[in-house]
């Protein structure tokens, strides 16, 4: 849409834009999100977003020797000292994602997307690391259910969750806009607040 583009009546009410077609309600709406006033939103500039990609691959080129060293020179198994501490310590940070999951969907907040992210990917490390160190013991077969009809299942939903709210903020959005559909997948919808200068 273009700015040459004319609606085919005059709004002047609710009413109007409600008795509007589909192509002049977007018109309208694409109008109105260019020109909002949003002073208080700021794009991510070009130096935070590169550092940040610095940052991130250089974790994966600086983990890929580690884990392979790691693979060949950690004994087969060990004794912690800090068993309790560990586990315990992992369970309370769930204990509060969970919460905070929670207290975010209660209050309808945006955040309720992050938090069940957080909640899925702790819940996912906790299978894998229950079923892990308890190979080959007695409770091998009590992690590898707990895993099953529990951890996964649970983890899935959150992230599924959270996969929906987000999608559903984005068609919101993208309507709010004035755009055509469809909406594009989330892997290929560019990052909102990142400027043209920092692709």
């Amino acid at each position: 849409m273009n700015g040459g583009e004319r609606l085919q009546r005059t709004v002047a009410s609710a009413s109007d834009v409600e008795s509007l077609s589909p192509r002049d309600r977007a018109l309208l709406a694409a109008w109105l999100a260019r020109s909002a006033e949003c002073d208080d939103i700021s794009l991510l500039p070009r130096t935070v977003r590169l550092a940040g990609l610095g940052v991130l691959v250089g974790g994966v080129v600086l983990l890929i020797p580690w884990i392979a060293g790691l693979s060949m020179t950690l004994p087969a198994d060990h004794s912690s000292h800090q068993w309790r501490l560990a586990w315990s310590g992992f369970d309370f940070a769930l204990s509060l994602a969970f919460a905070y999951a929670a207290f975010a969907g209660w209050r309808r907040r945006q955040l309720a997307v992050t938090a069940l992210t957080l909640l899925g990917v702790l819940l996912l490390c906790d299978a894998w690391f229950d079923v892990t160190l308890s190979w080959g013991t007695s409770e091998q077969t009590a992690s590898i259910l707990t895993a099953l009809f529990a951890e996964l299942p649970v983890a899935m939903l959150a992230i599924g969750l959270a996969h929906r709210l987000l999608r559903e903020t984005v068609h919101y959005v993208w309507h709010l806009e004035g755009r055509g559909h469809p909406v594009p997948p989330l892997r290929q919808l560019p990052a909102i607040f990142v400027g043209q200068d920092a692709r």
